[in-house]
């Protein structure tokens, strides 16, 4: 494994330098390293090649070569023998790499090369054919590691080739013979990415394909046939072949002889034989095959939160027809099955389950959509069993809620800022935050025992003056304190009017970033507040300080709209916030977003007609990020009197905010 590093600069992301791993070690499905970088304040992109082969022994990148640059010159040769397979990956770390520090990441690997199965699964009117070898004709002599394309650091996939610059068309077919006097399958063969072909004569003669070889009906000497990527489905064409893709030829019909030698059915049409090629989503771990049939389930266990109301989806990739049914403790099947997109199963110990299909969904892909229907408040998991029937298939699932118990000693550390918000330590220095404050103080709410199980919350402020320190001059001691009390918090909320320096934002978003059960809660309110941070959140600027005008509203906000994004806010656990629920203004200045990104989840909006859009809380689920515009929201006379005296939850604003924390609760938790 090696690692290149590029920084970020007016133009881009340019090349530093590379290191190699060390200490590498399996972990399961995946593998442990280290790697020694140099510290930097500036963005950084880590490009991740692994089983690198020759890529490196004649190509050095130079400082300064652009990232597009560098990915087109990382190839590695393609022989006979692919022992290693070359994968790709990378990071991006936005607020540079510090030192004296333990940096930790972890990220999904691209493979570098398809893979190809020939499977022999003949139809009743097909002749025998007893398959003998596999050729691959043309395949590009090179692999060029890293996707031209940008990867999707959580899921990644490629749409389009990326075929080496200097790859050539090798002269000899990769021949792979059978294991077996009759096989029903010759598999994991790998080949670099190849573009597609257009002209009927380069189809024939310059595109990539599988040449079968094999006795045909009991004959005596071997006989060929052409095989072509050609799966006729949008996105696919004609000879193309994509990197971690796995192609399936499924060999249905044979009705006559092929060619005699090899070499001629590579630069002929195919013919006597039918064949199908049948890419598949990535998302499927299991997949199973029966003549023209097949089923696969992205998982077979599905593991639930605690709570009343938590959601888990199983993804399905299937061409038969499917019921569910639920089992008993012994694995026998109760009450009836039912099948179909819409069909649900009723209450089962404490989970539902039911079919769905995303609009965007390819008609062979489902989804289960699993529900706990109540709190799980005891020591030990509660659990069912699934029974899944398609055709000759019987798969049965697991289902698990988790018990609390994890929760119950966890103390979650929260910082917060002397400003207008503040929770204070003990107390709230400032009114503003008491309502909020006691909201999260009450046993009732949040405790061992509460609506939400959780120790409770440990308070810690930082001063004004602390949030604004930079590493030099003067205040590089005052640097170095908030810097540390940062890295030990679950939850940082920067509170109203705290000019955050640059130094400190990049401290905040490397804490952030390392590590998926934190917190980030962002005040707006006036320009200034946290301005720097926000540069890097919302660099297209659509977060902004307004006084009040007729393009954001009048005297009050709402509750937004209801979604699937941010359904459980107004739903659970403290009860469901009303549609439309107006929120009292605290006063005439606010932060919103005019036209919130779509990884923004809205939660209050502006409730001026036509401008919906203007968002003044909402929640950037993935990132774990609560944007805030008006910090007063939170303070007397905005939450409930009750609230205000107690913490007692009683309004639809008092439910809309602890329904959040709560959400809050979940990730400093549920991720541990």
């Amino acid at each position: 494994m090696r690692i290149l590093v590029f920084e970020r600069n007016e133009s881009g992301y340019a090349y530093r330098y590379m290191v190699e791993a060390e200490q590498l070690q399996s972990s399961g499905t995946g593998v442990l390293f280290q790697a020694k970088l140099l510290s930097t304040p500036n963005p950084v992109k880590l490009m991740l090649v692994g089983n690198y082969g020759d890529a490196f022994a004649v190509y050095a990148p130079s400082p300064g070569d652009s990232e597009a640059d560098v990915k087109a010159g990382t190839g590695c040769s393609f022989g006979e023998s692919l022992r290693s397979l070359p994968m790709y990956g990378q990071i991006v770390i936005p607020s540079g790499l510090e030192a004296d520090r333990e940096n930790r990441y972890s990220v999904k690997m691209l493979r570098a090369a398809a893979r190809v199965d020939v499977e022999k699964d003949l139809a009743a009117d097909s002749r025998p054919l007893r398959i003998e070898s596999v050729r691959v004709y043309r395949a590009n002599d090179k692999i060029q590691i890293a996707p031209d394309e940008a990867v999707d650091e959580e899921s990644p996939r490629v749409a389009a080739p990326s075929v080496f610059a200097g790859a050539v068309k090798s002269q000899t077919p990769i021949v792979t013979t059978a294991g077996e006097p009759d096989p029903v399958s010759i598999a994991g063969i790998y080949l670099p990415e190849a573009d597609g072909e257009t002209d009927p004569s380069a189809q024939l003669t310059e595109a990539t394909c599988i040449v079968v070889g094999g006795y045909y009906d009991g004959g005596s000497s071997p006989t060929y046939y052409r095989i072509d990527f050609n799966p006729g489905l949008e996105g696919h064409p004609f000879g193309q072949i994509l990197r971690n893709y796995r192609y399936v030829f499924r060999i249905r019909k044979v009705t006559g002889p092929g060619w005699s030698d090899p070499a001629l059915a590579a630069v002929n049409r195919a013919a006597s034989i039918v064949a199908e090629i049948r890419p598949w989503e990535n998302f499927t771990t299991e997949m199973y095959f029966e003549g023209d049939n097949y089923f696969g389930l992205s998982s077979r266990n599905v593991t639930l939160g605690y709570q009343a109301g938590r959601v888990d989806t199983m993804d399905v990739q299937t061409t038969v027809p499917y019921a569910i049914q639920w089992l008993d403790t012994s694995g026998t099947p109760v009450g009836s099955a039912v099948s179909g997109v819409g069909a649900s199963l009723p209450d089962n110990g404490g989970f539902t389950v039911a079919i769905a299909r995303n609009s965007d969904d390819a008609e062979t892909v489902t989804r289960l959509i699993f529900t706990t229907t109540g709190d799980n408040r005891t020591q030990s998991e509660a659990t069912a069993g699934l029974r899944i029937t398609a055709g000759r298939w019987t798969l049965d699932v697991s289902v698990k809620q988790e018990s609390p118990e994890k929760y119950r000693k966890r103390f979650i550390r929260v910082l917060s800022v002397t400003e207008v918000g503040s929770f204070g330590t003990n107390n709230p220095a400032a009114a503003s935050g008491q309502p909020l404050r006691r909201i999260l103080d009450n046993a009732k709410n949040f405790s061992p025992s509460g609506t939400v199980i959780v120790g409770g919350f440990s308070f810690t402020e930082a001063s004004r003056a602390e949030i604004q320190a930079t590493s030099t001059g003067s205040g590089s001691d005052i640097f170095q304190n908030v810097k540390n009390t940062i890295n030990t918090q679950d939850v940082i909320y920067l509170t109203y009017n705290s000019p955050i320096s640059d130094e400190l934002a990049k401290v905040v978003l490397s804490w952030l970033r390392s590590s998926p059960n934190r917190v980030l809660i962002v005040g707006t309110d006036t320009d200034a507040t946290n301005a720097n941070l926000r540069s890097y959140l919302t660099a297209d600027g659509t977060w902004k300080y307004y006084n009040q005008s007729p393009a954001v509203g009048g005297g009050k906000f709402k509750r937004a709209a209801q979604t699937d994004g941010n359904r459980r806010f107004f739903t659970s656990p403290f009860g469901t916030v009303a549609e439309n629920a107006p929120i009292a203004r605290a006063d005439d200045y606010a932060g919103y977003c005019l036209n919130y990104p779509a990884g923004v989840t809205p939660l209050v909006v502006s409730d001026a007609v036509g401008y919906e859009k203007a968002m003044i809380v909402g929640v950037n689920r993935q990132d774990r990020i609560v944007y805030h515009g008006d910090a007063n929201l939170n303070q007397n006379g905005r939450l409930s009197s009750q609230a205000n005296a107690n913490g007692s939850v009683t309004s639809d604003f008092d439910r809309l905010t602890a329904n959040l924390w709560a959400w809050i609760v979940e990730q400093v938790c549920e991720q541990e």
